[in-house]
């Protein structure tokens, strides 16, 4: 090997080395700025979750899951010629439980039985909340529980929320820029932050009902992001 090759190929790594360095510098010296939004979309509820329970009570255990089991099968029948689909239906197997009271000791026994079904009902047309729940009393149903005002599609509107958090946080991200006499030149990542997905609004339960106990009102979907953007100098622009 030559002198004079030995000396270029040094010549070279030490260029190599030196190129290699100021890259890394340039990457250390980068400007970001990092910037929260929060967005949200509001929307009136499009569905309703109820909650049904058919309890009987005596100390014939067969009698009683006989007449559960009609009250059950009239309501079912009932909410098809609503128009609630039977994907929307969800009945439940029988639960039994002992029943007991106190005599004239103060001792404690068993009196009979406790025989429960739960129907959960999923209503595509809020409207018809009050026929659903008059219809359901008149057929037996004990006791009407929580009522869920829900959003459909909730993802869509989430999405929505989303884009408006990011808006929000290059907004507040130009403007710290303009202070600075800098200029955004992108965006270099985007972190979602939410804590919780789309809430839903829940009535009380239904023991006294009134004709505008069903109004549903408007929900919203919040959304939380964090965005770190790059920028330069205002004089680099261009450049």
């Amino acid at each position: 090997m030559t002198k004079s090759y030995l000396k270029s190929s040094i010549l070279s790594v030490c260029l190599l080395v030196l190129t290699a360095g100021f890259h890394q510098v340039s990457q250390a010296t980068e400007q970001r700025i990092t910037a929260t939004g929060n967005g949200s979309v509001s929307a009136v509820p499009d569905l309703m979750r109820i909650t049904f329970w058919i309890e009987e009570r005596g100390n014939k255990l067969s009698s009683q899951k006989t007449v559960v089991d009609n009250t059950t099968e009239r309501l079912l029948n009932d909410l098809l010629k609503e128009d609630v689909a039977e994907k929307d239906i969800q009945s439940y197997q029988l639960q039994i439980y002992p029943q007991y009271e106190q005599d004239s000791d103060g001792k404690t026994k068993q009196s009979g039985f406790i025989v429960r079904r739960e129907i959960k009902v999923t209503l595509r047309n809020p409207e018809n909340y009050d026929n659903v729940i008059d219809l359901a009393l008149s057929r037996g149903v004990t006791r009407v529980g929580q009522v869920q005002f829900e959003i459909d599609d909730q993802q869509a509107l989430y999405q929505q929320a989303l884009i408006n958090a990011y808006k929000q946080a290059r907004q507040k991200a130009e403007q710290l820029a303009n202070t600075a006499d800098l200029n955004l030149t992108g965006t270099l990542s985007i972190t979602e932050r939410s804590i919780s997905r789309p809430f839903m609004m829940q009535m009380a339960e239904a023991s006294v009902r009134s004709d505008k106990v069903s109004l549903p009102g408007q929900q919203t979907i919040e959304a939380s992001v964090e965005a770190v953007f790059s920028v330069e100098n205002v004089q680099n622009k261009g450049n």
